[in-house]
């Protein structure tokens, strides 16, 4: 008896309460709709991660030059770079998201670390003055801070692209 009211639930498992069948399209349909909400959940929480793991670097980095002065300790500049699991989210946004995201992180990305190299580069304290011979000195911290900002706020802006500005 108990197998025959398993195929009556299955024969009509697919009966909407008004008594129309659910076909296949309408089941793929919604599995896609499923599929595609968890793939925007995700790119959601990612981008969060990553741009949490960016600013805190950021900060990490620029309390390192306040307290320590420029140029930052090698082993210290290092420390701060991987405290915040940047490189692997690096990684995962470049698996997940679309080209105009993935392009823009890896801006960001390469900015920050410009930023990051120009706190340890002696001499960077001169903020570029240049060379004697007049040729430009590299780069210093705060030439380069600006690039990582400005591509942060194209990140920000490509990823509210891809999954709204959350408002709505």
């Amino acid at each position: 008896m108990a197998l025959h009211g398993l195929d009556y639930a299955r024969q009509h498992a697919d009966r909407r309460p008004g008594g129309g069948r659910i076909d296949a399209a309408e089941r793929e349909l919604r599995a896609r709709r499923d599929r595609g909400n968890q793939s925007y959940q995700l790119r959601r929480q990612l981008y969060a991660r990553y741009l949490e793991a960016l600013t805190s670097t950021d900060s990490d980095l620029q309390l390192l030059a306040v307290r320590e002065g420029v140029p930052v300790a090698e082993a210290d500049l290092r420390a701060a770079w991987r405290g915040h699991s940047l490189l692997a989210l690096h990684y995962e946004v470049g698996l997940v998201a679309p080209p105009p995201v993935t392009g823009a992180a890896d801006t960001a990305y390469r900015a920050l670390r410009a930023a990051r190299n120009a706190l340890g580069a002696a001499g960077s304290a001169a903020g570029g003055s240049g060379t004697p011979d007049g040729h430009p000195g590299p780069a210093g911290p705060h030439d380069v801070r600006g690039g990582y900002v400005d591509a942060l706020a194209a990140l920000r802006a490509a990823m509210r692209a891809d999954v709204g500005d959350g408002r709505g």
